[in-house]
């Protein structure tokens, strides 16, 4: 049991010092959670909906009625992005960062929980060396450009379980920051080396509401995010100054997603999920394109009764397809993943470790002068009950004794 804590505070704090990278950092956040979980993210990034599997999907808080005992839930995922340009050249980095952290306690038909996301991140070290003309000299400058943009999302969610619909809602945080850097260095001593560096910080509430309902071979959800202004400090900052510059406004956009599944076999599911987010409605200079993304993904749960490995193994696999909340060179930059995951039971059988793996492509040479390519594994776990202590099956017992009067 002190173990598990330890693990559980050490993973929440690791989670602000990871983060994944993109290519495209400098225009905006490309790397972006749907708040899936590891399951749902092997299964084509659904979950929205699915009310047939104990689902740790929180971005609809009514999903949260798919589980009746104690869930703790979390993941880690790691894995590399290579970058191409339109000079034939690749670049090669590697990420990882936490997408997720949660518990939920159930209560007769209420659901009580908190969950925390990695929203999105992204964070970039570029250099180049240049020249540069001065006083008729030719002087070479080594120059860095980085970016680091966080988004983080805490909530405490509340949800009910009934026959009519279950509902839930969430009270939301939001915060992260935005920091944008850049270094010349000179390789003549007598030339100033000189860094620049904006900073934001933000933070502001919300709030998450979401329904969902099953039927007898079909369930279905829907959950919607209510946009909210960030507020935050903005600093500026050189080799000799520290000035705050003013309060400025970051707008985290509204978001909705749909989901279904279909339970089409006794082992066989289906499910399809859809999230919009409407980055067009907002006035941020980095993001001013609606993104539109689906999933599709199908689920084998296996049978347990085999004596065939692979027919006991629950597998995953299906295919997602987005845009980009941002245009580069005025053309819109897509992206298209592809799903696959397993299942391994634990020592205690309502517990599993779940992995999901991701390749994706993203953007065109042609288009953006760049594009890039990555593989994702994420490795994520569901317990139960993990608080209560399990049973001592070889304790000393007290053996009954037959009574005589029969």
């Amino acid at each position: 049991m002190k173990l598990k804590i330890v693990i559980i505070f050490l993973m929440v704090i690791i989670t602000t010092n990871l983060s994944s990278q993109s290519i495209y950092s400098f225009h905006g956040p490309a790397e972006i959670s749907y708040q899936r979980d590891a399951y749902g993210e092997g299964m084509g990034g659904t979950g929205v909906g699915d009310l047939f599997r104990r689902n740790a999907s929180f971005i609809n808080p009514a999903i949260a009625t798919s589980v009746d005992r104690i869930q703790f839930a979390t993941a880690l995922s790691m894995g590399n992005t290579v970058y191409h340009n339109s000079d034939h050249q690749s670049f090669r980095d590697d990420q990882v960062f936490l997408p997720y952290f949660s518990m939920l306690f159930p209560y007769k038909n209420h659901r009580f929980g908190f969950n925390f996301y990695n929203v999105s991140s992204g964070k970039l070290d570029t250099q180049r060396r240049n020249e540069i003309t001065y006083d008729d000299e030719i002087e070479h400058v080594t120059e860095v450009q980085r970016t680091d943009f966080t988004l983080f999302k805490g909530s405490i969610l509340y949800a009910n379980k009934n026959d009519i619909v279950n509902y839930g809602i969430g009270l939301s945080y939001v915060f992260g920051h935005n920091v944008r850097y850049h270094h010349q260095n000179f390789d003549n001593s007598n030339m100033l080396n000189s860094s620049f560096e904006n900073e934001h910080v933000f933070k502001s509430p919300t709030l998450d509401v979401g329904l969902a309902k099953q039927f007898n071979s079909f369930s279905a959800g829907m959950s919607f995010t209510l946009p909210v202004e960030l507020k935050g400090d903005s600093y500026f900052k050189t080799n000799t100054l520290n000035e705050y510059i003013k309060q400025e406004v970051y707008e985290y956009p509204a978001h909705m997603a749909l989901g279904f599944t279909w339970k089409a076999h006794d082992y066989v599911y289906l499910s399809s999920d859809v999230d919009f987010d409407f980055w067009g409605n907002t006035n941020n200079f980095e993001n001013s394109v609606n993104v539109l993304r689906t999933g599709l993904g199908v689920a084998w749960t296996g049978i347990s009764s085999s004596r065939n490995f692979l027919s006991r193994m629950p597998l995953r696999a299906g295919v997602s397809y987005r845009n980009l909340p941002f245009e580069v060179n005025d053309k819109m930059v897509n992206e298209i993943a592809y799903h696959g995951g397993l299942s391994i039971p634990l020592k205690n059988y309502e517990s599993s470790l779940m992995i999901a793996f991701k390749y994706f492509l993203r953007g065109d040479t042609d288009k953006h002068e760049y594009a890039e390519n990555g593989f994702l594994l994420t490795i994520g776990t569901t317990g139960f009950d993990f608080i209560r202590r399990p049973v001592d099956r070889k304790s000393p017992r007290d053996i009954p004794v037959p009574d005589n009067r029969f």
